[in-house]
């Protein structure tokens, strides 16, 4: 055991460490946290999870960092099971969600701490807030700082105490959305230029996506797809990944079978539509499709195949696009067009909408009905 530590904080201190969670369990009496949750994060890799409130992203930040313990499972850091080793071994730097900042200290004291509890020299507190931009807010307290600036602080203080393993618990949920987005990239490039490994927490899709190297969507405790951000939203494994990572238009029909890679969908109210599939061995279907993948049009599209003729219920202009709910022979669809083509159509006007072949996604139909298959809860 003794022998296991002293390699291991070798690897923590000199070099980036690879993660790996396998079967990690976690329950709190009746309620399951985690349920078999395995993964792996590479050197250097900003990894992002993702998931509604509720999903277990907290907890599993938590038992990597040796806050809590699992049921089962292990956590394994450049090769060493340190499962059973307390949070202060692992070397890990854990930032949680509201920044956990002492009212009473200086920017400096509060920075401090996180190194002074591991005898580090006070160079590394002066770097860390020189690093993040705030060394001049130094004999500052933390009620006059910006939200920003505290996000700022927080992260200095994890990156003063020298761990090469950042977990981040929803670092940028207080900001408003434009200092959200500015400091996403800035969080990204400053982990890039230390070379640290970052396990970023987060129930934003766009934050996710626009800064992960790879993502998991977690959902009750379960993983439900790893991959890259383009990986994860073209192909998403399931109908709850389609619908948590996009606004999704559903229609439930039955597969009568499939012609050159083009499947033959029998619908209710829409009729036959064609959607491009692989070979599947299910019938009963959902297919998808998102908003903006939906073509809309004053005039017939030079194509006969899944277009359709619908009133304008609702139109919505929410800048660089606009919106538009189409009712289509009782079958409402969004439609998400770019302002500078929209077409000049009001309420109760009727247009064409042609759902491209390519763009369907087909899922079985769940057992347990589509409303619980993509609920968040």
């Amino acid at each position: 055991m003794l022998c296991n530590i002293f390699i291991f904080l070798f690897c923590i201190w000199f070099l980036m460490p690879e993660l790996v969670v396998d079967s990690v369990s976690k329950s709190y009496g009746s309620i399951r946290a985690l349920r078999n949750v395995s993964f792996r994060v590479g050197d250097g890799e900003y990894f992002c999870i993702l998931g509604p409130t509720g999903a277990g992203k907290t907890t599993l930040l938590k038992v990597i960092s040796g806050l809590i313990r699992p049921d089962k499972g292990r956590v394994i850091i450049d090769g060493v099971d340190v499962t059973d080793f307390p949070p202060e071994v692992r070397n890990v730097s854990y930032m949680p969600q509201g920044y956990a900042l002492f009212p009473h200290m200086t920017v400096w004291d509060n920075v401090a701490y996180g190194a002074g509890m591991k005898g580090l020299p006070e160079e590394k507190v002066a770097d860390a807030l020189k690093l993040v931009g705030l060394y001049h807010r130094r004999d500052s307290y933390p009620h006059e700082l910006s939200g920003g600036q505290q996000q700022r602080i927080a992260l200095a203080r994890a990156l003063a105490a020298g761990s090469k393993l950042l977990l981040l618990d929803e670092p940028l949920s207080a900001l408003d959305i434009l200092l959200n987005i500015e400091l996403r990239y800035e969080l990204k490039n400053l982990c890039r230029e230390l070379d640290l490994t970052v396990l970023h927490v987060t129930h934003n899709v766009e934050e996710a996506m626009s800064i992960a190297d790879r993502m998991m969507v977690l959902r009750k405790g379960v993983v439900q797809q790893i991959g890259s951000p383009r990986e994860v939203y073209m192909n998403p494994a399931n109908l709850f990944v389609a619908n948590f990572l996009s606004e999704v238009n559903f229609i439930e029909g039955i597969l009568r079978g499939i012609r050159l890679g083009l499947g033959v969908i029998e619908t209710d109210k829409l009729g036959v539509i064609h959607v491009y599939t692989r070979p599947v061995r299910f019938w009963h279907v959902v297919v998808a499709y998102r908003p903006e993948d939906i073509v809309l049009s004053v005039d017939p599209p030079p194509t006969d195949l899944n277009v359709f003729r619908g009133r304008v219920v609702e139109r919505e202009f929410i800048g660089i696009v606009t919106r538009f709910l189409v009712d289509v022979n009782g079958v409402e669809m969004h439609v998400n067009v770019w302002t500078s083509v929209a077409p000049d159509v009001k309420v109760d006007d009727y247009v064409y909408v042609h759902l491209p072949p390519r763009y369907g996604l087909i899922y079985p139909y769940p057992r347990e009905g589509l409303m619980k298959a993509i609920a968040v809860e």
